[in-house]
């Protein structure tokens, strides 16, 4: 195993035992058997090294989903797999990464989405971006605030923050969008 991902997997567990402003280099590194200076050779800082873990990160499946039901799903079964590491980064300075990263796993989706729509065929690729893009915001912000406020987490419960969403929030979006440039395709001639 290479050094980084050696690194990466010790951080993530000791992570699960202790909070992170609590993990030092010295005890990562003690932990790996390797020198400090082999730290910072690949590594700047614990926050660089989190980044990797996030980069290094996968969510089993989400590749394969056909809606968004699934993907948060999947997103609420990782959680509960690594909640321990997740709210460990939520309760520090890297709590941005898990944003990244669900948002990530929220946008390649979407767009995948969005593609398999017939009508979504219609839209430039830059307008399925847009779309994917703003709800992706909105779902991966969503789980962030839902696992750093509600104590007892369920799939329900992560799945009420959507209730204001329509089953068919992406094709909506869509169609709502071919509209708007009809009618301005339309004024402008």
């Amino acid at each position: 195993m290479k050094t980084e991902h050696e690194l990466a997997l010790t951080l993530k567990t000791m992570m699960a035992e202790v909070p992170l402003d609590e993990i030092s280099v010295t005890s990562l590194t003690k932990r790996c058997h390797i020198n400090r200076k082999t730290f910072y050779y690949h590594f700047h800082d614990i926050f660089d090294l989190l980044t990797l873990v996030f980069l290094d990160e996968n969510i089993p499946g989400v590749t394969e989903t056909k809606d968004i039901n699934q993907l948060m799903k999947l997103i609420f079964a990782y959680y509960t797999k690594n909640y321990k590491f997740i709210d460990a980064t939520l309760n520090s300075a890297g709590k941005d990464l898990v944003r990244e990263f669900f948002f990530n796993n929220c946008y390649t989706s979407f767009l995948r989405y969005i593609a398999a729509i017939p009508d979504g065929k219609k839209l430039h690729i830059n307008d399925r971006k847009y779309i994917a893009r703003f709800y992706s915001f909105g779902y991966s912000n969503s789980i962030i605030y839902y696992l750093s406020t509600y104590k007892n987490k369920t799939f329900a419960g992560m799945m009420n923050c959507f209730n204001f969403q329509s089953k068919n929030v992406l094709e909506d979006a869509v169609n709502n969008l071919l509209k708007t440039k009809e009618k301005k395709t339309y004024v402008e001639l």
